[in-house]
C-alpha cells in the first residue's frame, strides 16, 4: 500500500491507497496545512519546519516510511504536448531533452518524463506530454524525505497526473469538454477537444475561497479558455464542463453562476465513474489531487526513475560530443597541415621561378633577347623606311623608250621631234618640233595634249630656219607621275 503526497501551496493531500488506474482502494486520507510560509509553488522554503512537520505527522499517524509517491504541483516543471513517432523510452526521452533545449537550460542537470495519452485515430504518431524539471529539485526534496527517513518510491508532476486521470474517466465519455479541479486557491483547467488532450492551464486565485469574487474569477477562466478556441480556430463547442475539487456548497453555487453566464455547455461536478474506480469513505473531491498519484502512474512520468537515466543519456551524448569534437579536431589539424604542406610547396615552386628568373644564363638571355629585339626594331624600321623611299621613288616619271615612242608617234605625219632635255625632279620634258608648215605644228600640239601621259605642254613662239628651211618651236610638258614604271 502505498502513501501518496501531494504538495503544492499550503494544504497538502495525502491518501494511503492501494491499487492502480483501473482499480484504487483509499485506505486513509488527509488534507492539512503545512507549517506557514514552509512551503510556496510547491517549493519548499523552509525545510527545517516543513520536515519536522511532515515527520511527525508520519509517526503520529502510523504512515509507512516507504513506498511514498510524492505528487508536485510547481511551475519549476515546464510541460508541452508533442506528437512523435514510435519509439522506445530511452529514445524518446532524447528525443523530449532536444525538444527543451529552446529553454536555455544545462541539460545535463535536467530530467524528463513524459505521459502517454490518447491520439486521434488516424494518427501514425504518439501523443506524450513531455515534462522536465532541474536535478537539483528532484535532489532537495529526495533529501528532505530521507532526513525524516521516509523513502521515496516516486515523484511526478501533477500536470500529467491529472491529464491522465482525465483521460480514464470524462475522455471515456465526452469528447469536447472541459474540466477545472480547484486545489485551495489554484484552478487548474484541462480541455479536451474531439477525444483528444488540448490544453493544460493552472491559475492561481486571488480573491479568498469560497467568496462570490473568487468564483466569478474562476468564472473568467471558462471565459478566457473559449477566447482561446477561438484563436486557436477550435470550432467544436464544449459539451460539458466538469468541476471538481470543491466542497459540495461550492461547487453548486459556481455551476449556477456558470449556468447564469449563458453557457450552452452542460454543467456537472467532475465524477464520472470516479467513484466507482475509487472506493473510499471519504468524499473524493477533497483529495482529487492525491487520487491522481494512485490512478496516473505510467512508469514513465516518473520523474525518480528518470533522475539517472539522464546522466547515462548525457555521458552517451558527452562521448558523442567529445567524439565529433576530436573528429572536428582532427579534420583541422589535418586541414592545417594540408594547407601548410601546399604553402611549403608553393613557396619552392614561387622559389624556383625566383632562381631560374634571377640565374646568370637567363639575365644573358634576357639581354641578348633586348638586343635581338632592339635590332629587329632597328632592320623593321629600316624596311619600313626603304619601303617608304621605293614608294616615293616610283612616284617620279622616266623617260623611257615606251614614253619616246609614243611622243614621236603622235608627231608622225606632222613634224619631227628632237628631245632637248627632261627633269626627272619635276617631271618637266623639253623638246623642239621642226616641219614645213606651221598649221603641221599645231595639229600635233592638238594631239599631244590629248595624251594621258602629259599633264600640261607649253610651248612658245614660232621661228623659220633658214638652213634647214623648216618652221621651229620649243616645247615643254609636264609628265605624270610614275609614267614610264613598271609597277611590281
Amino acid at each position: 500500500m502505498s502513501v501518496i503526497v501531494y504538495i503544492s501551496g499550503h494544504q497538502l493531500q495525502i491518501v494511503q491507497a492501494s491499487g492502480s488506474g483501473g482499480s484504487v482502494t483509499v485506505k486513509r486520507s488527509f488534507v492539512v496545512p503545512a507549517p506557514e510560509g514552509s512551503v510556496i509553488n510547491g517549493t519548499v522554503m523552509d525545510a527545517d519546519s516543513f520536515t519536522a512537520f511532515i515527520g511527525d505527522f508520519f509517526r503520529t499517524n502510523r504512515l509507512p516510511l516507504k513506498d511514498v509517491i510524492l505528487v508536485v504541483n510547481s511551475s519549476k516543471l515546464a510541460g508541452k504536448t508533442l506528437e512523435i513517432p514510435a519509439m522506445n523510452t530511452s529514445k524518446t526521452l532524447s528525443y523530449v531533452m532536444r525538444e527543451f533545449a529552446d529553454m536555455e537550460r544545462d541539460e545535463s542537470q535536467d530530467v524528463c518524463g513524459f505521459t502517454e495519452l490518447k491520439n486521434n485515430a488516424d494518427s501514425k504518431l504518439r501523443r506524450i506530454y513531455a515534462e522536465t524539471v532541474s536535478r537539483e529539485f528532484l535532489q532537495a526534496y529526495i533529501e528532505l524525505f530521507s532526513s525524516v527517513g521516509i523513502k521515496l518510491k516516486g515523484i511526478y508532476s501533477s500536470e500529467g497526473l491529472l491529464m491522465k486521470m482525465v483521460e480514464m474517466t470524462a475522455a471515456k465519455i465526452r469528447k469536447t469538454f472541459l474540466v477545472q479541479i480547484a486545489d485551495d486557491n489554484l484552478l487548474a483547467s484541462v480541455l479536451w477537444v474531439n477525444g483528444v488532450f488540448y490544453y493544460y492551464n493552472s491559475q492561481r486565485c486571488f480573491q479568498p475561497v469560497g467568496t462570490e469574487e473568487y468564483f466569478e474569477e474562476c468564472r473568467r477562466t471558462v471565459d478566457q479558455i473559449g477566447q482561446f478556441m477561438k484563436a486557436n480556430q477550435i470550432t467544436e463547442p464544449i459539451e460539458t464542463i466538469y468541476i471538481g475539487g470543491m466542497e459540495r456548497e461550492n461547487a453548486e453555487f459556481y455551476m449556477s453562476k456558470l449556468r447564469e453566464s449563458g453557457t450552452s455547455a452542460v454543467i456537472d461536478v467532475f465524477d464520472c465513474g470516479l467513484t466507482r474506480k475509487v472506493k473510499a469513505s471519504a468524499d473524493l473531491q477533497g483529495i482529487l489531487m492525491g487520487i491522481c498519484g494512485a490512478m496516473g502512474q505510467t512508469g514513465t512520468n516518473n520523474l525518480l526513475n528518470h533522475l539517472n537515466r539522464p546522466k547515462e543519456i548525457n555521458d552517451r551524448q558527452t562521448r558523442g560530443r567529445i567524439i565529433l569534437v576530436v573528429a572536428v579536431f582532427l579534420l583541422m589539424v589535418g586541414a592545417l597541415v594540408a594547407s601548410i604542406l601546399y604553402r611549403m610547396r608553393v613557396e619552392d615552386e614561387l622559389q624556383a621561378l625566383k632562381d631560374y628568373n634571377e640565374s646568370p644564363k637567363m639575365v644573358a638571355d634576357l639581354m641578348d633577347y633586348e638586343l635581338y629585339r632592339n635590332d629587329a626594331a632597328m632592320s623593321a624600321a629600316d624596311v619600313y623606311s626603304m619601303i617608304y623611299i621605293r614608294a616615293a621613288r616610283d612616284t617620279y616619271p622616266v623617260l623611257t623608250s615606251p614614253v619616246i615612242k609614243e611622243l614621236e608617234d603622235t608627231a608622225r605625219g606632222y613634224a619631227d621631234v628632237e628631245i632637248g632635255s627632261f627633269d626627272a625632279v619635276n617631271g618637266t620634258m623639253s623638246f623642239t618640233v621642226s616641219a614645213d608648215k606651221v598649221e603641221d605644228i599645231n595639229r600635233f600640239i592638238a594631239e599631244l595634249l590629248k595624251i594621258d601621259i602629259f599633264t600640261n605642254v607649253d610651248y612658245t613662239g614660232y621661228s623659220f630656219d633658214e638652213a634647214k628651211k623648216l618652221w621651229d618651236v620649243h616645247v615643254s610638258c609636264n609628265i605624270s607621275e610614275s609614267v614610264g614604271r613598271q609597277v611590281d
